[in-house]
């Protein structure tokens, strides 16, 4: 669902003319912010806490009380 959301939210951008923004999601709610943003910071992942190396695939269990997107 997420990711369809985006994708609406991408075109309806785009088929406005507005060049320049990306869809994000801030503070739980789906909105609209510039590219630039995505030079605000840095963020870490704990690749050993969110992910099996050796399975070259993400943790799933265990994710009671964290954020939809983790980081």
């Amino acid at each position: 669902m997420v990711a369809t959301n985006y994708a609406v939210m991408a075109a309806d951008l785009a088929l406005e003319g507005m060049s320049g923004r990306m869809v994000a999601l801030r503070a739980g709610v789906y909105t609209n912010v510039s590219v630039a943003a995505t030079g605000e910071g840095v963020r870490r992942v704990d690749v050993d806490e969110l992910y099996d190396i050796d399975e070259y695939r993400p943790k799933l269990r265990h994710v009671g009380g964290k954020p939809m997107f983790l980081y």
